[in-house]
């Protein structure tokens, strides 16, 4: 197989050439620029000596470069932009792909865009264009493209594999009647199709059932009857912003250059547990940076994070959506000014003394730990009967006031400490001006 050839340069009758139509729009030029500085020969690679000739690879992954750029996803769209749009008429040379062309092209290379995306960055990294060394992280919410309402519950799944399974019974009868020759409004061949599609829904429906039990197993108890799974896209979850079903996509970008160092797609419908994956994705691609930074807003504060990437000494400021009740004042509240306010003591009008793991409330009594377990501990006083702040801190159903502490507490409350830093204040603002915007494009 040979390629089609194309000249961007190449000067026609009239006394102009294709890239003339690029000279008001740097984008396009930078994107066949950056293309020819891949490194092609796995795309290329893939294409057989035998057969006719084929659009050439690079003007191909150029094009759906510059569209995606754009927003273009629809290979209709880009098949018609191809014909009247400069811009892309420059990217192809002036050649015209079809809608089929682009579509199989984009699915047979689809997994090579990962390695692109990583090279792209080595070029920007080699051309000194950031440091890479403040990152960050944040995600958006992606609708489906399947609606809501192919969501079910496991209970509506139970009723619709009954229903199927009674039009499939009633599908088999018909067939038993005509073949003993007994007539019926369809004939044998459209009544088993149609039989036939029936128990391929069944069984997908079936699958269905099997995955959202499994996924139900990881939810509290109280969610699961209400859970669903999409039928037609099972990976997407209910999402409110999205008003139904969609994805959580997830992104690493770089504060300096606005440029995206890592990506990757979840379906869960929150940020937990998403910072350490973009972390770890950022230095596979980028290398290792001791003096590399992180920040991110309060979605991605829990715990369990903070304490590997203190164990793992990374730099990160995550914001933190309880900070006004940690215990890390150097002194309690004093009891005057509680008074004086009249309102409830906080976890924050407390002081805990790492030293002597305990407590001490702004009457100076102590709170010392009764119970314990693998997630935390209870810390306890006895002494609150006389106390003048009791009616402020402990509710007339309890007599003792008890305070609960994460077994990771101590780790929020170094992020705690860090995050009322005025570089951390700093970061937590440049970080809404950088990632964000890219959010939104």
């Amino acid at each position: 197989m040979s390629f089609i050839t194309y000249n961007r340069s190449q000067m026609n009758l009239f006394g102009y050439s294709v890239e003339d139509f690029a000279r008001d729009d740097p984008k396009s030029r930078f994107v066949v620029e950056l293309v020819s500085r891949l490194d092609l020969s796995a795309l290329y690679s893939r294409y057989s000596s035998q057969g006719g000739d084929s659009y050439a690879p690079d003007m191909m992954l150029a094009l759906w470069f510059y569209a995606y750029s754009n927003g273009i996803t629809s290979t209709r769209k880009l098949e018609e932009l191809c014909k009247y749009d400069t811009r892309y008429i420059y990217i192809t040379g002036n050649q015209h792909p079809d809608h089929s062309t682009l579509s199989r092209f984009r699915k047979a290379h689809l997994d090579l865009l990962d390695q692109y995306f990583v090279e792209i960055l080595l070029i920007a990294q080699a051309e000194g264009i950031s440091s890479f060394n403040q990152i960050a992280i944040d995600g958006t919410k992606i609708k489906a493209h399947s609606s809501k309402r192919h969501g079910y519950t496991e209970d509506q799944l139970d009723k619709r594999i009954e229903k199927l399974r009674a039009e499939i019974k009633q599908y088999m009868q018909r067939c038993n009647f005509v073949e003993q020759g007994a007539t019926d409004e369809l004939d044998l061949e459209t009544l088993r199709a149609e039989k036939e599609r029936l128990e391929r829904l069944e069984k997908e429906i079936l699958e269905r059932k099997a995955q959202l039990k499994e996924r139900k197993k990881q939810l509290k108890s109280e969610h699961r009857s209400r859970h669903q799974i999409n039928v037609k896209e099972p990976d997407a979850r209910m999402m409110p912003s999205v008003d139904g079903p969609g994805y959580n996509a997830q992104l690493g970008v770089d504060m300096s250059s606005h440029l995206i160092v890592a990506h990757e797609v979840v379906s869960q419908p929150n940020d937990q547990g998403q910072f350490i994956p973009i972390q770890e994705q950022v230095e596979k691609n980028l290398g290792s940076d001791d003096k590399r930074s992180y920040t991110a807003d309060s979605g991605y504060h829990n715990s369990t994070d903070l304490k590997e990437l203190e164990e793992k000494q990374i730099d990160a400021v995550i914001a933190d959506p309880q900070l006004s009740n940690r215990s890390i004042k150097e002194t309690p509240t004093s009891k005057e000014e509680l008074q004086k306010e009249e309102r409830k003591l906080k976890r924050s009008d407390f002081v805990y003394h790492e030293q002597g793991d305990y407590y001490e409330c702004p009457t100076g009594k102590k709170l010392f730990p009764v119970e314990r377990n693998s997630e935390r501990i209870v810390y306890r006083s006895n002494d609150c009967q006389d106390c003048p702040l009791i009616n402020l801190c402990i509710s007339s159903k309890k007599k003792v006031k008890q305070i609960h502490r994460s077994v990771n507490e101590s780790y929020c409350e170094r992020m705690a400490k860090k995050l009322q830093t005025s570089a951390a204040q700093e970061r937590l603002k440049k970080r809404s001006v950088t990632v964000e915007p890219v959010l939104v494009i």
